[in-house]
């Protein structure tokens, strides 16, 4: 009898049956290491992380992927690059198959967006390398940019594509380099000013939201760190964070608050409990600040509605229909 052909191994073994072309396929036993002719994948054939090619002239190389992916499939790519050969040439692109669930071949637009890539990366290596103030940094950017141009024109050669337009790298201090690093200063300066720009734009959008929210017009929310807000809406206070409580309990803590600012020694909860319906006021501090569980309310917003509060009769209960909105 003939003996049967395995295909379940440990994860560790299958990137080395890969690498090694012993067989045409083989998972581990989890499913999410596997390959399949020429490829292997991570969790699926949406993400090839290499795959074994041929050139005309029937040399072999590796295209390996430059993709982000999960802590899982990071590990899954460092085991699978360690077991290619060292003789093996190993260019790594962002493209390894043609289509998200292809194998096939490469097409041109494939091969124009692997070397538009190898450029983008080449040029950031270089502007770091300009900008870097140690020597190490310096270095190790400027020799990675050099290895990355040197790949770039060994995948052209293997795949016989034309010589790519891909800038000379500058020597490390050289005069080459200081319009690079004016180009960078400007590109810096173009996006501080557009954020700038945006961050104005939304200030004042949290701004017209801010009116609106107090007017009772507004249900959306806030940036996470925005001031807690409060309104009065019938017989409740309502905070911008969706925390709603009695006006006959904000009235009765306002008293507390004005007694802690008066006397500028900070409240803190201990066996007295200062009630906002179901919630505590945790501290409050000698400036009138408030602080129950994630909201920190200031004075100011305290202050803000403490006239409809001082208006309310001391006898006022929960129940009470204003219908009012501050």
């Amino acid at each position: 009898m003939s003996k049967k052909k395995k295909y379940v191994f440990d994860t560790g073994e299958i990137p080395h049956l890969w690498a090694h072309r012993t067989q045409d396929e083989a998972r581990n036993r989890q499913g999410n290491l596997y390959f399949t002719g020429d490829t292997i994948y991570s969790y699926g054939s949406h993400f090839p992380i290499a795959r074994h090619v041929v050139s005309e002239a029937g040399e072999r190389a590796v295209l390996f992927t430059t993709a982000n992916y999960s802590v899982t499939t990071s590990s899954h790519c460092s085991v699978v690059r360690s077991a290619i050969p060292s003789r093996i040439p190993v260019f790594h692109v962002p493209i390894v198959c043609h289509g998200r669930y292809s194998g096939s071949d490469l097409t041109a637009d494939d091969h124009a967006d692997n070397l538009a890539h190898y450029a983008l990366r080449i040029e950031k290596h270089v502007i770091t390398s300009a900008r870097a103030r140690s020597s190490y940094a310096k270095e190790w950017n400027h020799e990675h940019a050099d290895r990355l141009r040197g790949e770039a024109f060994a995948y052209c050669a293997f795949f016989g594509l034309p010589v790519p337009n891909i800038p000379e790298v500058p020597e490390l201090n050289s005069e080459a380099l200081t319009p690079i690093r004016k180009r960078e200063a400007k590109r810096a300066a173009e996006k501080a000013e557009q954020t700038r720009r945006e961050n104005e734009r939304e200030a004042i959008r949290h701004s017209e939201n801010m009116a609106k929210w107090r007017a009772g017009e507004y249900h959306g929310g806030f940036p996470y760190g925005f001031p807690t807000m409060l309104r009065i809406v019938g017989d409740e206070v309502q905070t911008s964070l969706g925390a709603r409580f009695p006006v006959s309990h904000a009235k009765r803590a306002l008293s507390f608050v004005r007694n802690v600012r008066e006397s500028q020694q900070a409240y803190v909860r201990n066996g007295h409990t200062i009630h906002l319906g179901p919630y505590s006021i945790d501290r409050i501090e000698p400036d009138g600040t408030v602080k129950a569980g994630c909201h920190v309310v200031s004075w100011d917003e305290i202050e803000r509605i403490a006239p409809f509060l001082d208006s309310v009769p001391t006898s006022a209960t929960a129940t009470d229909s204003t219908s009012e909105v501050l």
